[in-house]
């Protein structure tokens, strides 16, 4: 037993003189790698924050640390990079040109020595024409004038929640001077007292997304070239038939929550007095939406024809077309050759088709015509 002892003291001895010198070995292998006093990492920047403007990013970020000398911003996988001087305490505000795209942006700090911090890694975007191709302007649901150098404007609601921030709209005068006016996301009707009559006017919608981009984002101006004359001072003066309260009246009256139905079978016809001579250029017609939830009347015209007239005796054929009676409630728009006119005429001439809404509406044999509203357009210079 005194022996087992005396073995088992030897064994723990001879090992612990092994470690020593294996750790010795050890210390002498790596000693190589290392730094005396250690190895100094900085701080990194702090509030980095960045703004997307057109081809351009702007990044603004807060020296921590104050051992900092320099701040390295690097993107495209650390491919492409700016180096900027920097000291204690500085607020920094930088402007990058970049391509319009998406970008992960690292910023790195170094000292004298040539320390660096960790990277802080920030998402952000530049824009470009493709950015401003997607956006519209604000739309106008109607645009009129009683020809008494008056111009007037009805505007959708802005698309805010793409950034829009404000409209402006540029005119001509009557004096021949050139105005500009600035149309608020608020406003709903623009009127206009000096307006040069049958001058194109023009309009752009600027962008902004939160009022905190680096540059307003402008698509190109739109330029309006024709203009609506304000039917209160036209009226229908013939038709070939209507029933009950959905008057033939009710075509053009500005309204598109009434109708015009007819009570007899094609063609059906209005003649509209335009109230004063205008070069016409197109027109729109709406369907009927009252008594199909929104959706376009199906009982309509497959085939229409448009008339003009100077004295409301001889009518000049401005053409026939293919009327698009589906149920798509958005208007329909006609291009008509250039024509001068004080009377304008209207023919549904026939419905060969129908898709069906419900019983009674749509399907085959419909011979009522029902629809919202129509308007005239004339051509400015």
């Amino acid at each position: 037993m005194k022996g087992f002892k005396f073995k088992t003291s030897l064994i723990i001895v001879f090992g612990a003189l092994f470690l020593m010198i294996t750790c010795k070995d050890q210390d002498d292998t790596f000693k190589q790698f290392v730094v005396e006093g250690g190895i100094r990492y900085l701080g990194a920047v702090s509030g980095a924050k960045s703004y997307i403007g057109y081809e351009r990013i702007k990044v603004i970020f807060s020296i921590a640390d104050p051992e900092t000398s320099k701040v390295g911003i690097y993107w495209n996988d650390y491919a492409d990079s700016l180096m900027i001087n920097v000291y204690a305490g500085q607020l920094v505000e930088e402007i990058i040109p970049l391509n319009e795209g998406t970008y992960n942006l690292y910023f790195k700090s170094f000292d004298s020595k040539g320390n660096s911090s960790n990277p802080i890694e920030l998402l952000s975007q530049s824009v470009g024409s493709t950015f401003i191709n997607s956006l519209s302007h604000r739309l106008m649901s109607s645009k009129t004038t009683t020809g008494k150098n008056d111009l007037r404007i009805e505007w959708s609601n802005a698309d805010s929640g793409m950034g829009a921030r404000f409209t402006d709209v540029i005119y001509t005068a009557v004096d021949g001077s050139e105005k500009r006016i600035r149309v608020e996301n608020s406003t709903d009707v623009t009127e206009i007292d000096d307006y040069k009559q049958g001058t194109a006017f023009r309009r752009t919608t600027f962008y902004n997304i939160d009022n905190e981009w680096l540059d307003s984002i402008i698509p190109g101006w739109r330029i309006e070239n024709t203009l609506v004359i304000d039917k209160s001072i036209g009226a229908v003066i013939d038709f070939s038939s209507e029933n009950g309260d959905n008057t033939a009246s009710k075509i053009y009256d500005g309204n598109v929550q009434n109708t015009w139905e007819t009570s007899t079978n094609y063609p059906e016809f209005v003649t509209i007095d335009l109230g004063l001579e205008i070069p016409v250029v197109g027109v729109s017609i709406t369907p009927a939406t009252q008594y199909t939830n929104g959706r376009a009347d199906p009982r309509a015209p497959t085939r229409v024809r448009f008339e003009s007239s100077l004295d409301n005796e001889t009518w000049e054929n401005l053409g026939e077309f293919t009327y698009d009676n589906s149920l798509y409630a958005g208007g329909r728009y006609f291009d008509l050759p250039l024509a001068s006119a004080r009377y304008f005429r209207f023919t549904g001439i026939e419905c060969t088709s129908a898709p069906v809404f419900s019983s009674g509406i749509g399907g085959p044999g419909t011979t009522k015509m029902l629809l919202s509203e129509l308007s005239v357009y004339f051509k400015l210079d």
